[in-house]
Parts: structure tokens; sequence; C-alpha cells
């Protein structure tokens, strides 16, 4: 900026110069300065010289007199330039210690946010918290309170050092700051899964994808893993409800949804409880997943499922998941003769472990010890990843 200046004038001067010179020629004009008995005279040119000539003198001197302490300025600046770069280095290459040496000795000489966050970072490897602390405050009292920068550097060094808790309020503040910056977005994304936070996590997904962060089938895949995990830590019936309350419309009807929450409800003992919304998923067709949680109910609603799945055997005759399903429901409601039929009906198709066991079970119950041996050991196989044994013919009446 002085350097522009000093152009300006340089060419005020020149302008000035060339439209005053003919005139200044023709008549140079008459200076005269009287000092006591002294008087000098002389042109106006003259004058204007002398006044230029003794600025350059007296700029001259100043400068001769500034340069020793302006070259020692400079040799301060190159050594504290030369120990921030290698106290970079030595952080980059883990070397705590002398990082956060050098990164002092250079700050002692000119402070920057940079520095002091890069020697907080430095007493964070040698779990210095004090020493992490001071540098960061140096870093708040350079740049103003709780400064964006500093403070994600802070979230993001206490979630490194397991203090999790203790990150993410902060990180919230920055969030409601800068809904959309990156860094934030993804240690919030990581700190609350770390907490099992997974509400937080579903309602953070659309953030996310504002910020460019995911695309938007890894936004809904988000979601509903989150949504997932929420209804399984439920703790109660209430809880359960409560979460899947909070989910939109279209994520109710998502079939990774609808099993978790049948299934913790079921876990929690009430398996009734998601009677209504697997039956909404089981009328676009039979799911094997679904059916197996559709056959876990209370004897109160057992005859209303067994009629559901009869009706869904004749939409689709033959279907191993609804035999499966019908052979534990008609074994729940201890009629073992249609239970030993169903079941196998469905091993003949798809060979399972539990309806194995639970055929085994009802050969047990018969007296066919065999028989029940044989299934049993087909359960087991499959459980150990094996092949199977050829069941043994069904026992006549």
């Amino acid at each position: 900026m002085k350097r522009l200046i000093l152009i300006a004038l340089a060419l005020v001067a020149l302008i000035a110069t060339a439209l005053l010179a003919p005139r200044l020629l023709s008549d140079p004009g008459l200076v005269s300065i009287d000092i006591g008995d002294y008087r000098l005279q002389m042109s106006l040119l003259t004058l204007v010289g002398a006044v230029i000539l003794l600025w350059i003198a007296i700029n001259l001197v100043v400068g001769l007199f500034r340069l020793p302490g302006r070259m020692m300025r400079r040799q301060r600046e190159y050594r504290a330039q030369r120990q921030l770069e290698n106290g970079l280095l030595a952080l980059t290459e883990g070397d705590w210690q002398r990082a956060e040496k050098s990164l002092a000795k250079s700050l002692s000489h000119h402070g920057n946010t940079a520095g002091y966050l890069a020697a907080a970072q430095a007493a964070q490897g040698q779990s210095d918290v004090q020493a992490r602390d001071q540098w960061l405050q140096l870093a708040d009292k350079r740049f103003g309170r709780k400064h964006f920068v500093t403070d994600l550097a802070k979230a993001r060094m206490l979630a490194a050092e397991g203090r999790i808790e203790e990150a993410v309020p902060i990180l919230e503040s920055l969030h409601l700051k800068k809904p959309k910056h990156a860094g934030v977005l993804r240690l919030l994304l990581q700190d609350y899964q770390e907490l099992d936070r997974w509400r937080d996590v579903r309602l953070l997904t659309p953030a996310l994808r504002k910020a460019g962060i995911v695309d938007e089938q890894r936004e809904k895949d988000l979601a509903v893993l989150a949504a997932c995990r929420e209804m399984a830590a439920a703790s109660s019936l209430e809880s359960l409800d409560k979460a899947w309350d909070a989910l939109r419309w279209k994520q109710r009807s998502l079939r990774e949804i609808v099993l978790a929450y049948a299934r913790r409800a079921s876990e929690l003992g009430h398996p009734e409880a998601g009677g209504k919304q697997l039956r909404k998923l089981l009328k676009s067709g039979p799911d094997r997943d679904a059916l197996r949680l559709y056959s876990q109910v209370n004897e109160g609603e057992r005859g209303q499922r067994i009629n559901d799945c009869e009706a869904w055997l004749e939409k689709h005759p033959g279907n191993p998941s609804i035999l499966l399903a019908l052979g534990f429901l008609y074994l729940q409601d201890r009629q073992y003769d249609k239970a030993r039929e169903y079941l196998e009906k469905s091993l003949d198709q798809t060979p399972d472990a539990e309806a194995f066991a639970a055929l085994g079970r009802i050969h047990d119950r018969s007296g066919s010890l065999e028989a029940a041996s044989q299934s049993y050991r087909s359960a087991l196989r499959l459980q150990q990843g094996r092949g199977l044994q050829a069941l043994p013919p069904p026992q006549s009446e």
C-alpha cells in the first residue's frame, strides 16, 4: 500500500512538472529568505530541488539508523519461521516433544492460531492435558472467545482422548453456527455412533445430505440403520413405540424397520405389538424373516395368525416360508400332526436348523426317538455349517 502511494505521488509530481515547466523556464521566480542579517535568494526550482534533496538525505540517515533493528527483526522472523517449520515436520513424524518445543520457540516471537493449535496437538500427543488447554486458551485469546476453529480442534482432541461426552456439546454448538460444515458433521456422526445415540444419527442424516457428505442412497441407508439400532436399544414397549412414532410415514413401511420393530417387541415380551406392521409387509408377498417373526405370538392372537398364514398359503401354494410359519404356529397350538406336516414340507424345500429342532421335539414327544435324534443332529449340523443327512421316513399312524 505504501509503495502504491509513493508511485501515485511520483506520477502527480511528473504531471505537475510537465504542466509548470514551460512557465518556470520563462520566469523561474525568485525566493528570498531572511535570517537575521543574512538573506538567502534562489529561484523557485532551486528551492524545490533543495527540499527534495533534504528529504532524501533525512530518509537515508533514518534508514541507516533503523537498519540494524530491521536486520535483527528479520533474523528473528526467519528463525521463528524455521522453528515453525521444524515443529510442523516433527508433528507430522509424531515426535510430540520436539514438535512442542520448536513450536513454542516460534510462537514466542510470533503467535498465530495455526501454531497454537499445532502446539496443542503436540501436547495432546504427550497426554499433557494442562499444556494442551493452555495452548487452546492462547488461541482463543488471540482471536476471541469460542473461536470456531479452536473449538473444533478442542472437540477433536477430546474425542481422541475418549472424552466424547464432553466433545459432543461443543460440536452441537458449532453445528448451530455452521450447519453445513463438513468437519463438524463428520465428527458429530462418529461421536453419536460411539455413544449409541442412534436417534441423533437419524436426525443428522438430512444435514449430511445437504452438506454433500453422503449421497441420497447413503442417506436413506444410514437413516434406516439408525432407526433399526434405535429400536433395538429400546428398553420398554413404550420407548419402542415412541421411536416408531418419531419415524416418517415412508420409513415405517420399509422392510428393515418393520422387522426391527417386530423383533424388539417380541424380545420385550410383546410379540402381538408387531402384528399389524408385519401383516402390512406380508401383503406384498411372503418374506421368510417377517413370517418367522409373525409365527411368534401369544395365545390370544394365535388363531388369527394361523388363519392369515393359511390364506397366504392359498395364494402362494407350497411356499416354504409360509409352511415353516404354519409349522411353528401349530406347534405352539399343540396341533402336533399339522405342525409336523408343515415342517416336513418346508424342510423338503429349504433346510432350517430351527425347523429341524422343532421337528425333533415333535418326534420326541411321539416317542420316535431315532427320528428325533436324527432331526436334532441335522439341526446341529446346519448350525455348524455342515451338510445334511436324509430325513427319516414319515411314521405311520
